[in-house]
């Protein structure tokens, strides 16, 4: 099984104007793979899930379906901002590998649990194996009860 060895973000802007265009973000990730992995030359979906941290992180749950993966949050009082989400497609070829991935985000959106003065950016990985379980959830669906 790989192992996600670290999550930096490498630019980001040092000002960010209210309600601005789009601002670029780069995300290295390094991957370590098993002996198995390169073995068999497994492909891994890396799914990059970048937040707007308010005081503490809230819990991630992953509903993991490779790239169409998304993250569901358990927040008792707030709610983190979510800006954006990546996904590359990794391939186990080499011991160790960096992935640079480009976001093109809306940093300057406000909302009413952003602060105007700051962003506190953090990135969240998850490295999905191809052989590996799908979930995914239904549409919502209503149905009236006839008394």
């Amino acid at each position: 099984m790989a192992k996600i060895e670290s999550v930096t973000l490498e630019s980001i802007p040092k000002e960010i104007h209210v309600n601005d265009k789009f601002s670029d973000i780069t995300v290295l990730t390094v991957i370590k793979f098993h002996p198995l992995d390169l073995k068999f030359e497994m492909e891994y979906c890396l799914n990059l899930f970048v937040y707007d941290i308010h005081g503490q992180i809230d819990i991630p749950i992953i509903i993991a379906n490779w790239d169409e993966s998304h993250i569901q949050r358990i927040s008792h009082d707030r709610k983190d901002d979510f800006m954006g989400k990546t996904t590359v497609i990794v391939k186990a070829d080499e011991t160790q590998k960096e992935v640079r991935a480009s976001l093109a985000l809306r940093l300057g959106n406000q909302t009413k649990s952003s602060s105007s003065y700051s962003r506190k950016l953090d990135v969240f990985a998850t490295l999905i194996p191809a052989i590996e379980r799908a979930s995914k959830w239904s549409a919502p669906f209503e149905s009236k009860i006839v008394f």
